[in-house]
């Protein structure tokens, strides 16, 4: 369990945010950044040691702790995602700052993501090929139409001109029937797979989860890191 205390610097006129875990004291913020409202040690946050929760509680009864804009005393599951302001003036803490000092250790294998970018890109190639093939197949009552009217005019037998163009609005019916019936799977399934996309590709430090829809694979391999909470990255 990995233990921060979170509170106002001591023994200073413009203090700063101060964290401490381990006997190691890091500051956050400009000099007088956080107001004297907030106590020298206000709040305590508790991680797992694998980061797959954390909370926050209110360390005495005079102060004052807001969690996504309701007062509390303590908060289980927090995520970065989470408000937390301290005192009645409201300071905000910036907590994906806080944890990327005390959880910068901590590295995640991230292949899995690998499949995840792959298939989800392969996927839409897939479906814009299936979409190229129809849509070439939907040009043969054009086609056998045009046939027609160059047989009828060689061969002087309207027979063969009519039925060529029967055969050709059988096809037109048959491909209209299948572009009625298919008109909404294709948006449905993009949306599906974006959404799935969405859930799936995303940073695997539990605190973190942000989505890296905008970070292609090689790149995060190249960065070595999340982009957005900093974890270390590795195959």
């Amino acid at each position: 369990m990995i233990e921060l205390i979170v509170g106002r610097e001591e023994g200073k006129e413009q203090p700063r945010l101060a964290v401490t875990s381990s006997g190691k004291t890091s500051y956050f913020g400009e000099p007088g950044s956080v107001p004297k409202e907030v106590s020298r040690k206000h709040c305590r946050i508790l991680l797992e040691d694998d980061l797959s929760s954390m909370s926050i509680t209110d360390i005495t009864d005079n102060n004052f702790m807001y969690v996504n804009g309701q007062e509390c005393k303590s908060k289980g599951h927090l995520t970065l995602d989470c408000t937390v302001e301290l005192s009645p003036v409201r300071y905000s803490l910036d907590l994906a700052a806080i944890l990327r000092v005390f959880t910068s250790g901590q590295a995640f294998h991230i292949a899995h993501l690998y499949h995840i970018y792959q298939g989800y890109h392969q996927g839409k190639i897939d479906y814009q090929v299936k979409q190229n093939r129809f849509n070439a197949l939907s040009a043969i009552p054009g086609v056998l139409s045009m046939s027609s009217i160059g047989l009828s005019f060689a061969m002087n037998d309207q027979t063969i001109r009519m039925v060529m163009i029967i055969i050709a609005g059988l096809f037109g019916i048959v491909f209209a029937i299948i572009r009625i019936m298919n008109a909404g799977k294709g948006p449905n399934f993009l949306r599906a797979m974006d959404e799935r996309f969405h859930d799936e590709y995303v940073c695997p430090n539990p605190l973190c989860g942000r989505f890296l829809g905008s970070w292609q694979y090689k790149d995060l391999i190249k960065g070595k890191a999340c982009p957005f909470c900093k974890s270390k990255y590795i195959e």
